[in-house]
């Protein structure tokens, strides 16, 4: 395609050319060499190519919210825990009070808190891939390092045995090696991008069903909670002409509002799936991780208002 002489200026190589032809038309400049305008021009053109291409410190940004996310997965994970556990022990006293309903919600509870053991550990697997990623990104390219981040990513196939979680991957993140930007000066760090594009596209989409899950198993107890609790706590105390006090009140707003931990999985949910974007746009030299951490403290405050909550008897 041939260019106009217009388009020619506004790409970087014309605009480089052109600062310096109108520096060689400047009369205090006239001294200056045209081998030195050469040199001028190359430094120019370093100088774009470093601004639109990737660089060491986007990856080590990228790591630090990584750290960050899959620190902030885990807590949401034993919030949402520690409020089954109240919602089956408020359960259990109006349930029949047999050793077949008690066994059957002890196991139900066993079960669960071994697969957030599960999680948690493939949590960490991905936690010690971004601090790897981040010694790289600094400057350390030592095999340690280097086998360090491929025995991480080759772990990130050993997937908590979940039966509800689809374990296809995801077709729209395979292949993202080929959408790869060029990383000057830094063939380590794109090695190593190119090698688990793919892989930590799919955990971290992995990471967003198995908190899907949690929320569906979580919103299945808490509406057989919030049926049990309307009878006993809201609508037998209000038909039966009881003094209704704070307690009710209580109860009756509870009985309206979303538990806590599953808008706080909710929200996990969404920063996986920005977290997903980070890494794509990773892989194409851009990068903004503002709003990543942003969100990442929304969801600190809000389970520590969670937590105020249930330690006053007031969360749903």
């Amino acid at each position: 395609m041939v260019l106009s002489p217009k388009q020619v200026f506004l790409t970087p190589q014309g605009l480089c050319v052109g600062l310096c032809a109108h520096w060689m038309k400047m009369e205090y400049y006239m001294p200056l060499k045209a081998s030195w305008c050469a040199v001028g021009v190359w430094v120019c053109m370093a100088g774009l190519a470093g601004c639109a291409s990737p660089n060491a410190s986007k990856v080590e940004g990228l790591a630090a919210q990584g750290k960050a996310y899959t620190s902030t997965l885990k807590k949401v994970n034993d919030f949402a825990l520690a409020q089954s556990l109240e919602f089956t022990a408020d359960l259990l006293p109006n349930l029949p009070r047999d050793a077949d309903t008690l066994e059957e919600h002890t196991q139900a509870m066993r079960q669960r808190h071994a697969l957030l053991q599960e999680i948690a550990a493939y949590l960490d697997v991905q936690a010690a891939y971004f601090v790897s990623l981040e010694a790289l990104a600094k400057g350390d390219t030592s095999e340690a390092t280097k086998r360090s981040l491929r025995n991480h990513v080759e772990a990130f196939n050993k997937l908590p045995q979940v039966e509800t979680v689809p374990r296809a991957k995801k077709d729209a993140l395979t292949n993202l090696a080929e959408h790869i930007a060029r990383w000057h000066h830094h063939r380590d760090l794109e090695e190593v991008l190119r090698r688990d594009a793919d892989a930590v596209a799919q955990a971290l989409w992995m990471n967003q069903q198995l908190l899907d899950e949690q929320i569906r198993w979580l919103e299945k107890r808490a509406t057989l909670v919030r049926q049990v609790n309307y009878r006993e706590r809201v609508y037998k105390p209000y038909v039966g002409n009881n003094k209704l006090g704070e307690a009710w009140k209580k109860a009756w707003i509870s009985d309206i509002e979303q538990p806590h931990a599953i808008a706080l999985l909710q929200q996990a949910k969404s920063a996986s799936a920005d977290m997903q974007d980070a890494w794509l746009n990773l892989l194409r030299g851009q990068a903004d991780f503002g709003p990543l951490a942003n969100t990442f403290a929304d969801i600190h405050h809000n389970m520590k208002q969670a937590a105020a909550h249930m330690a006053e008897g007031t969360t749903p």
